[in-house]
């Protein structure tokens, strides 16, 4: 295997909290999928998913080189947690029809965070 690319977001909580607390719902429904807003809900530190979720998604952007432009927006990267309490990536549809195109097979990402920082790290490879 070898990585087609890798990319890293600082996400200042502070900024996250000041943008949620501006636009609310309308903020968290354009960045956060259907299931990341199932988590959000149940959070006990709505602040904190917010950063690590835009931290891990605006890294899963650099990871593919896209930025969120041609055709990639905010929903089309999630992340969960698995039962170990690692974080993993979920995609749609057309981000899986890209990867294949791409010939990215796996994917990695790393988050961590200590008030007022997010930080995310995100790996694919082919």
């Amino acid at each position: 295997m070898s990585i087609y690319g890798i990319g890293v977001d600082l996400v200042n909580k502070d900024r996250i909290e000041n943008i949620y607390k501006k636009y609310g719902d309308r903020f968290i429904s354009r960045i956060l999928d259907e299931d990341e807003m199932q988590l959000f809900e149940s959070s006990n530190n709505k602040e904190r998913y917010l950063s690590n979720a835009f931290a891990g998604k605006e890294a899963a952007v650099k990871a593919l080189g896209t930025g969120f432009s041609k055709g990639v927006h905010w929903k089309d990267f999630g992340l969960s947690r698995r039962s170990t309490g690692q974080p993993q990536l979920h995609y749609t549809t057309k981000i899986k029809k890209m990867f294949k195109a791409l010939g990215i097979h796996s994917t990695h990402i790393s988050i961590s965070d200590d008030d007022p920082w997010s930080i995310a790290m995100v790996v694919f490879e082919l």
